[in-house]
């Protein structure tokens, strides 16, 4: 009888390990065939499931030789994903009360007394901010001061009317007020209180030196972007679309957020990111507190995505069951909804999701 269960047991085990085989060669056939589709030289992919990584893949190459194949690991310009981290910050201060999500922005960026804008109306991209103002190269030295300046010219009078307006500003000011509110420059927090506490020890933001930098370069239809046209590293926008990272990193960051670990946020404060705030122009997606937070078959999803030339990206969860996954490509022309719904398909077919 004993071995009887032993022999069961076993062949369930093996059932399964090739189960979870042919679901892995599934979703790596059908995301290659999609890369190659669309001209895409180099992409990295993350699947969690139930908050542990059950999926992760690099597909093409890194350089235009096609000689450095793409792994879980190289580094890509995250763009519009970075605004999740600088959420996380202002939460990490709101928790030390070091923060007040309704204090006006001028009590922790004095240069801004006069403006009504509060802290919550930044992170929900209801300030009536644009994005009239754009990055600059490094070489020309621009300023957080100096940004902030610029910033103040065009201050809306009236914040109280103000709707939905997603813009790259809300957050550059964030990050001012997290430096203001810490002590500490953006990037300096940034690392010791989110990168480091997440173990993502790649990933960071360009400081001038090379020391972070996209090791895949920016394209468009499978052609790299030329020098001049390509997006500028601005310290200024660290904030908004600075951070540059892997999918393994990401996800070693995304599987403590959806778990609520301690050594980032509460649970209960991250709970309260994803309650809607503001509706956006987007159908029935609202603003949470960074997140953009939807329902779909009854399932509640948060995510992200990040566009800049030559980059595209996403980080799309499902924070009830713990299922999530993340995208990061160096092209504009990256199909990311199709990518998402193939990878959730295959998934939700397979009872994986």
């Amino acid at each position: 009888m004993y071995k009887l269960i032993l022999t069961i047991l076993f062949l369930a085990s093996s059932s399964a390990l090739a189960n979870k085989a042919s679901i892995h060669d599934e979703l790596t056939l059908t995301l290659e065939n999609i890369r190659i589709k669309n001209d895409i030289p180099s992409m990295s992919v993350a699947v969690i499931t139930s908050g542990e990584v059950t999926y992760i893949k690099g597909f093409g190459f890194i350089d235009e030789e096609q000689k450095k194949a793409t792994n879980s690991e190289s580094l890509f310009r995250t763009a519009s994903i970075s605004k999740l981290f600088t959420a996380q910050a202002i939460m990490q201060l709101v928790e030390k009360n070091e923060i007040d999500l309704n204090e006006k922005v001028g009590r922790y960026l004095p240069d801004f007394t006069d403006s009504n804008i509060t802290v919550k109306q930044l992170l929900t991209h209801s300030s009536g901010l644009d994005d009239a103002i754009k990055p600059v190269n490094f070489e020309k030295q621009r300023t957080i001061s100096s940004y902030l300046d610029t910033v103040k010219q065009s201050l809306p009078k009236n914040t109280e009317t103000q709707g939905f307006e997603y813009s790259d500003t809300n957050y550059n000011i964030l990050g001012a007020i997290i430096s203001a509110a810490s002590g500490e420059s953006y990037e300096k927090y940034l690392h010791a209180n989110i990168l480091i506490p997440a173990k993502m020890n790649k990933s960071g933001y360009f400081n001038g030196a090379n020391t972070y930098f996209s090791e895949a370069e920016p394209t468009y239809k499978g052609k790299l972007i030329d020098k001049l046209d390509q997006r500028p590293y601005d310290l200024s926008f660290n904030p908004s679309e600075g951070l540059i990272s892997s999918v393994h990193d990401l996800s070693l960051w995304l599987t403590l957020t959806l778990s609520g670990n301690s050594s980032l946020l509460s649970k209960q404060t991250y709970k309260d990111m994803l309650e809607p705030q503001v509706k956006t122009s987007w159908g029935e997606i609202y603003m949470g507190l960074g997140w953009q937070v939807y329902k779909s078959s009854n399932d509640k999803i948060a995510r992200h995505p990040g566009s800049i030339r030559g980059y595209k990206s996403l980080i799309l969860t499902y924070p009830d069951s713990q299922n999530a996954l993340i995208l990061l490509t160096n092209s504009s022309n990256t199909p990311r909804w199709e990518i998402a719904q193939s990878i959730t398909k295959i998934l939700k077919q397979n009872a994986e999701w």
